[in-house]
């Protein structure tokens, strides 16, 4: 299991614009860059030693009236090193989710509660890492959020006995709609056998400098990604900058 720079999904940072396109067809895909220095993450896989790794994502995500599909990979790079501290025989490594949602129903209109969805999800890294989840999701209207959402899975994975994860995402304009600056991320707690309750928290702070510099808008973004992972047995905390292009 490797660096989840987008992480499941744990899904709509990434999701966006999700509250407004519930019942239309609707696509969208970007890539990243992210670079950050102090990664000893033996857990994940996202180690080098306390040194730099990088990191190559592809996301993309399908709305259609009867659910939504996310999925995003992960291309981590650096000088990694195993669980004992060892230099390791290869420099990158690869990491994917898919996670796709049937739509069950909506809310009332003007309700907080905007659609229940039947949540899937299935992560697979080169390492023989696999983990299957399957639950209730939920896409919340609230004041200030283009997009807030929870999903709640039963989990089985290749490390652990099946658990329980919630997973939390968001997406949320900053400053005004005019400002150019948006939070996205998402928060996934889980069960472990031997290191309590596994946090994963990601969330980000980004730009549109296309349009601060007068280039298209809503193409181009630069920030910050804080990779927060913690359990009983480690503690990660590494500040990424960012660089985020929607495609096409």
């Amino acid at each position: 299991m490797v660096l989840r720079a987008g992480a499941s999904l744990a899904c709509a940072w990434l999701i966006g614009s999700l509250g407004t396109a519930i019942a239309d067809d609707w696509d969208s895909s970007n890539v990243q860059l992210l670079y950050g220095h102090g990664f000893d993450d033996r857990y994940t896989g996202a180690n080098s030693g306390g040194g730099g790794l990088a990191t190559f994502t592809l996301e993309t995500l399908s709305v259609r009236d009867w659910g939504d599909s996310f999925l995003f990979v992960d291309v981590n790079g650096g000088r990694l090193v195993d669980f004992d501290g060892a230099r390791r025989d290869r420099s990158a490594q690869i990491y994917a989710e898919w996670q796709p949602r049937l739509r069950l129903g909506s809310g009332a209109d003007g309700g907080a509660l905007r659609a229940v969805y039947l949540a899937g999800q299935v992560n697979a890294g080169d390492d023989g890492f696999r983990a299957g989840l399957i639950g209730i999701g939920t896409d919340l209207a609230l004041p200030g959020f283009a997009a807030f959402g929870a999903n709640l899975y039963w989990r089985d994975d290749s490390i652990n006995r099946p658990t329980a994860q919630l997973t939390v995402f968001w997406s949320a304009p900053v400053g005004g709609a005019d400002s150019g600056w948006s939070s996205e991320g998402f928060l996934d707690l889980a069960g472990t056998d031997h290191d309590g309750t596994d946090i994963v928290f990601q969330p980000r702070l980004l730009h549109d400098i296309g349009r601060r510099f007068g280039g298209r808008p809503d193409r181009w973004y630069a920030g910050l990604e804080w990779y927060y992972h913690r359990n009983d047995a480690l503690a990660v905390s590494v500040p990424q900058l960012m660089l985020k292009r929607a495609l096409p």
